[in-house]
């Protein structure tokens, strides 16, 4: 793992707070389509015989899906189900004559983590089994040697329909000053970075210091 002479904290979000733990519930696979839907979500949306609006699509920071011909959409309180019936509702009165819509979660692997912004080699990874902060940034090749900040690594954990998130610093960890926190299924780990796509910095900016529990 390179730890960058020029790396530094920063930002909002508290560093290893006491009270970030696993999610408040365990979700069944069989329910991860119900679960209401929120920022960073990969969604596949199916247009039943219009190829041209079906696709996959990322949910931003802020929670809105941005779609072909009718634009932002929030997705916030919102399950698979309901958005696909609203779809259907926008596209119908101008678009389309009855649409059928499907839309799914394709990101919600419920043993997987994702791993994003100055790492070697970003992106979903399977969990081998319990796992941590050190163990996930390892899956994804370690930290960039020229572009990643080991000392700001954030954690976004969604509950209940929320997202909490904590700050962690490598180096520190390995050090022993700051433990090495487990992550859970569904995760989404990013590595501060210059190149980090705007869709996580506007995550790593948005996130207030004193809640850890904020709908984004």
């Amino acid at each position: 793992m390179a730890l960058g002479a020029c790396a530094s904290r920063g930002g909002d979000i508290p560093y290893a707070p006491a009270d970030f733990g696993p999610p408040e519930k365990a979700v069944p696979s069989d329910a991860a389509y119900d679960l209401p839907l929120g920022p960073l979500d990969m969604l596949k949306v199916s247009v039943f015989r219009v190829p041209e609006l079906s696709g996959d699509y990322q949910v931003d920071a802020k929670g809105n899906l941005d779609l072909p011909l009718i634009g932002p959409i929030s997705v916030r309180e919102k399950t698979p189900q309901n958005l696909a019936l609203e779809l259907e509702r926008r596209y119908g009165a101008t678009y389309l004559n009855n649409p059928d819509i499907t839309v799914r979660v394709t990101s919600s692997n419920l043993n997987s983590v994702t791993v994003e912004g100055g790492v070697n080699g970003p992106g979903i990874y399977t969990l081998p089994g319990k796992t941590t902060l050190i163990g996930a940034i390892a899956l994804a090749r370690g930290i960039s040697i020229n572009d990643g900040n080991p000392r700001r690594v954030v954690i976004f954990r969604k509950s209940d329909g929320k997202t909490m998130a904590a700050a962690f610093d490598l180096i520190s960890i390995r050090r022993g000053e700051m433990e090495d926190p487990v992550i859970y299924p569904g995760d989404t780990v990013v590595v501060d970075s210059s190149t980090l796509r705007p869709l996580y910095r506007d995550l790593l900016m948005s996130m207030p210091l004193i809640s850890l529990f904020t709908r984004l």
